[in-house]
């Protein structure tokens, strides 16, 4: 089956990811290069890293991508949106005071299924100041009825970019997929995205039966870099 590249967004996590293999230690012009190889491919988003506020200790810029820091990285851009993951429990508000200050285009918020409830009001006060939300929803087989209950009670759902799921474990199958997607927009969310593991090399099966099931966007990496989908294999499917 052929997919059209124009269906679905593609947002590029290798530095993000790949930042688990060698503790977010880049070199600046490797992500340079990095960053020119996603725009001259037509990448609709760049995770570039974290900004997490503790658990710093040791590890590399990309961990943590503060303003000033990313500034380097945003003047040739182009229109490759360019923005960060902020796990739920390492967040601190006060490092996303107002978009407009900032360089980032969007912020991607991880959460477990037990912090769904206080992430829903992380996102609520990142929108407040301004940026632009993703949720992304780890560990998607274990979201159980009672956190779905809350999704489906949540007032604000509109002010998200797109709702994630996210195959944490790599336990995911194509069989699965549309079960959630189908629970997601039952309560509720028009836009649903999918994040990949490849652990078991299902990656790829995974993606397109998202992408089939209308995913907005999905999530790749370049040359294995992040364990998620290769971007070269997804476009071999185009």
């Amino acid at each position: 089956m052929c997919y059209n590249p124009h269906m679905v967004k593609i947002l590029d996590c290798s530095i993000r990811d790949g930042g688990h293999q060698n503790n977010w230690n880049f070199d600046a012009d490797f992500v340079f290069h990095y960053i020119e190889k996603l725009k001259s491919e037509k990448i609709d988003y760049c995770e570039i890293g974290y900004r997490n506020y503790i658990d710093k200790e040791n590890k590399g810029e990309f961990f943590s991508c503060d303003r000033l820091f990313l500034e380097q990285f945003i003047n040739n851009k182009g229109s490759l949106k360019i923005g960060v993951m902020a796990d739920y429990k390492r967040i601190n508000l006060k490092d996303f005071n107002s978009a407009t200050d900032d360089v980032v285009d969007f912020v991607r918020i991880a959460c477990h299924p037990a912090d769904i409830a206080d992430s829903l009001l992380v996102c609520e006060a990142l929108k407040q100041n301004k940026y632009n939300v993703f949720l992304q929803l780890m560990e998607i087989p274990n979201v159980k009825e009672e956190h779905y209950n809350i999704l489906n009670n949540w007032e604000y759902k509109d002010i998200l970019e797109s709702i994630y799921i996210a195959d944490s474990y790599s336990t995911v199958t194509p069989k699965d997929i549309p079960v959630y997607f189908e629970k997601l927009k039952g309560i509720g969310f028009n836009k649903i995205s999918f994040h990949a593991h490849n652990d078991k090399h299902m990656a790829l099966d995974n993606t397109l039966k998202a992408i089939s099931c209308g995913a907005f966007s999905v999530d790749v990496c370049q040359n294995n870099l992040g364990g998620n989908l290769n971007w070269n294999d997804y476009k071999n499917c185009l």
